[in-house]
């Protein structure tokens, strides 16, 4: 049975897709529900100053409360409790981490989000969650 279910979220449609289907799951489970956005660090090697740095990361975390109100939003009107975590680094290892030590039955993740070029480069994060996690992981279309 599950009891928790993790969701990683960019605001991207498929990731918001993920969630909705986390939120059918959990309503017929009773599984607690976790969104999680992860903030990756840009390259110090372009930025300039660490004032630099710390404006660009706290855009990035203005930009993660929004994502992350409005899957609450999503949560309220499908009458489903959720709670939001915001975390810091690569994404997958953040991801991977997070559903291991909380102990997630659970993870269920976008197939595409924003990162395009990144994908192209490195590999999808849903394909390295997928990889990396000890739990199930479902990857939503």
């Amino acid at each position: 049975m599950l009891s928790k279910i993790l969701v990683p979220v960019d605001g991207s449609e498929n990731s918001l897709r993920a969630l909705d289907q986390a939120l059918f799951i959990a309503k017929s489970t009773a599984a607690q529900i976790t969104a999680m956005h992860v903030v990756e660090r840009p390259p110090t090697v372009y930025v300039e100053s660490q004032k630099l740095l710390n404006d660009l990361l706290s855009n990035y975390r203005k930009e993660s409360a929004k994502i992350l109100d409005r899957c609450k939003e999503m949560a309220k009107k499908s009458g489903v409790a959720l709670e939001t975590v915001i975390a810091e680094g690569d994404a997958a290892a953040s991801i991977a981490g997070y559903a291991e030590q909380g102990g997630v039955d659970l993870v269920v993740v976008g197939s595409r989000g924003l990162g395009k070029f990144k994908e192209m480069m490195m590999g999808s994060t849903s394909s390295k969650v997928l990889h990396q996690a000890k739990c199930s992981v479902m990857v939503v279309k």
